[in-house]
């Protein structure tokens, strides 16, 4: 609870943190105490998800939707904005107004918590990043204050449809004190045969990547999809929250917290996405749905990391096993391994990460590589060898290739 209350008082939105005390302190007809949380953050979207939220058997599970409508800067047209807004006004009883806040309750057991982030647009470049933070710093000023029983926090959007298990896989790792974050098991469909498609050639790639992962040992194989996420509330307070980004959000989030704890993959538990293309986002799905498209209109193959990055990959993390006992002859460890490989870990700066931890015993100096070799760096080794030798193929090529 230390972590949670350092984090509000110094990295939380401080505005938001404000109305949600408010919130806490003001008279309300019934009792302010929810099972479950969900943020949703909301740009562009119908109400439509609103109405499958009221139908499904989610909403008797006690839960409080924190649904972020925001918008950015650089668009003056908040009319779809204040649309949804409305919406959810009248889809049941206000019983908390105060600036952009507004608690409305449905005759269900569950409720809604308005946060007005279009009236005020949020920085272009912050974009979807802040979104998910406001709605989840409030999440966790509810949880401090034992309003939200649940541990974790649950991040998704208005595109997806949430099974009516979705709680229970995360109830059921309560007591796991090496996890911190989880992602849901994912598809994606849509009536349009042509984005059907292309999203499941996109889906099929964030496959091979997380198999790829898997294969050469990385511990930083998970999918990191903002719409399929739930973190523990005491570490998302940990590592400072959702970082302020236009997009790639989820993947840096969770990059954090995998040094805190394992990410688990639910993958008995299933999330079904509608299948779109965006422009919500500089890059992510909707965007490589587009592209997909345009590929296709343009007979051109959609293409991926050759599976060879993964094998110098699994090599060279293999390799890290014996870097502690030879950190005094690094440049001799280093020559061991292929020439694609050495560049990319000197442009990674390894060098200067064994100058500083070589005086470290050998488990915290694998501990710290572990920190330090992270899903970011993991990423930009796999960026460096295909610039070098291993450049994009056809995906199913990469598929067939494939030894894992």
């Amino acid at each position: 609870m230390k972590n949670i209350k350092k984090y509000l008082a110094q990295y939380a939105e401080q505005h938001i943190v404000e109305c949600g005390t408010l919130l806490l302190t003001d008279s309300i007809t019934k009792p302010l105490t929810f099972e479950h949380v969900v943020v949703i953050p909301a740009y562009k979207e119908s109400p439509d998800f609103i109405e499958r939220l009221l139908s499904s058997p989610l909403i008797e599970q006690n839960v409080l939707f924190i649904i972020v409508i925001n918008q950015p800067d650089s668009d003056e047209d908040n009319n779809l904005q204040q649309s949804l807004a409305d919406f959810i006004k009248n889809s049941g009883n206000s019983e908390f107004k105060h600036e952009s806040l507004e608690l409305i309750s449905t005759n269900k057991s569950s409720s809604f918590l308005i946060i007005d982030a279009f009236t005020q647009p949020l920085a272009v470049d912050h974009g979807v990043g802040l979104a998910r933070k406001i709605g989840s710093d409030l999440a966790l000023l509810l949880k401090s204050e034992n309003i939200i029983k649940s541990e974790w926090i649950h991040s998704t959007d208005a595109d997806a449809h949430l099974p009516n298990d979705y709680f229970l896989a995360t109830q059921s790792l309560n007591q796991a004190k090496n996890i911190s974050a989880v992602s849901y098991n994912f598809t994606h469909v849509s009536d349009d045969l042509d984005i059907h498609t292309a999203n499941s050639l996109y889906e099929t790639a964030l496959r091979y990547y997380v198999k790829g992962l898997t294969f050469a040992g990385s511990q930083y194989n998970f999918f990191t999809i903002g719409s399929v996420i739930a973190f523990k509330a005491k570490d998302y307070a940990m590592v400072r929250g959702f970082p302020k980004r236009s997009a790639g959000e989820d993947f840096y989030l969770l990059n954090k917290l995998a040094k805190l704890g394992k990410v688990e993959f639910l993958k008995d538990t299933l999330v079904k996405i509608d299948a779109r293309t965006s422009d919500r986002v500089p890059f992510g799905t909707g965007p490589s749905v587009a592209n997909i498209l345009q590929l296709k209109i343009n007979k051109e193959a959609y293409c991926y990391y050759h599976p060879q990055i993964f094998a110098e990959l699994k090599t060279c993390l293999v390799h890290f096993n014996s870097l502690w006992e030879h950190r005094l002859v690094f440049e001799s460890w280093l020559s061991e391994l292929s020439t694609e490989t050495q560049q990319a870990l000197l442009e990674a700066k390894l060098d200067g990460f064994v100058s500083k931890q070589k005086n470290n015993n050998q488990t915290q100096f694998n501990k710290q590589l572990h920190v330090w070799f992270d899903a970011f760096k993991t990423l930009k080794f796999i960026h460096s060898l295909r610039e070098q030798k291993y450049a994009d193929i056809p995906l199913e090529q990469s598929i067939e290739l494939a030894k894992f």
